[in-house]
C-alpha cells in the first residue's frame, strides 16, 4: 500500500500543493507481491477537482488501486461553528506531528499542510489506518474536516460505516467493503 502511495504522490507532472484529499477509494484485488508496477492515469483535471487513478499490477494484472478526488487550490478553513456530539465514539487514535512528517517523507508527500507545526493529517495515512483497522479489501473514505495532529480521533461503527470525530467535529465517513 506504502509504494502505491508513493507512486501517486511521484508522479511527475502532477503538483498538488493547497490540494485537499476530499475523497479516496482503495481496493485490493490480490495480496502484494515484490515485484508490482504502477500507472498512473488523470481522470479529471479542473481548476477545482482532480481525479487521479494509481494501480498496482503484477504479472499484468491489477493487484491494487487507489482513486483519489483532489480539491485544488483550497485553504485550510477553521470551523466557523462546531458540531456538539454528546458521543464520539471510541478512541481510535492520535496522529504525532513526527508520524505526519515521517509519513510525508516515506510516501514523498511535500504538501506543505503536513509539515506545519499544527500540522493536517494526511488523507492517505488515515486512509492507511483504517485498512489496517478494519482489514478491508475496499475502502472508500469521505473527508469532511480536517484532522490534526495531536488531537484524540474517535470512531463509530454503524454497520459498514465508520465516521471518524476529532475535536468535537465529523472528519471523516468511510465505507468498508470486506
Amino acid at each position: 500500500m506504502i509504494d502505491l502511495f508513493k507512486a501517486f504522490t511521484m508522479k511527475e507532472d502532477f503538483f498538488y500543493e493547497g490540494a485537499f484529499i476530499a475523497k479516496v477509494k482503495y481496493q485490493r484485488f490480490q495480496s502484494k507481491l515484490d515485484n508490482e508496477t504502477y500507472k498512473n492515469e488523470i481522470v479529471k483535471n479542473s481548476r477545482k477537482l482532480c481525479v487521479i487513478s494509481c494501480s498496482g499490477y503484477v504479472n499484468n494484472e491489477i493487484a491494487e488501486t487507489l482513486t483519489v478526488y483532489l480539491m485544488m487550490n483550497v485553504k485550510v478553513k477553521e470551523s466557523v461553528q462546531k458540531e456538539n456530539v454528546k458521543d464520539c465514539g471510541t478512541l481510535w487514535r492520535s496522529f504525532s506531528k513526527e508520524e505526519i512528517s515521517n509519513f510525508s517523507h516515506v510516501t514523498g508527500d511535500t504538501n506543505s499542510i503536513h509539515l506545519t507545526e499544527n500540522p493536517v493529517v494526511q488523507g492517505l495515512f488515515i486512509l492507511k489506518e483504517l485498512c489496517d483497522t478494519t482489514q478491508s479489501n475496499e475502502i472508500e473514505v469521505k473527508y469532511i474536516h480536517p484532522v490534526y495532529g495531536g488531537n484524540p480521533v474517535y470512531i463509530k461503527h454503524e454497520e459498514n460505516i465508520i465516521k471518524g470525530y476529532s475535536d468535537d467535529t465529523l472528519c471523516f465517513q468511510a465505507l468498508c467493503i470486506k
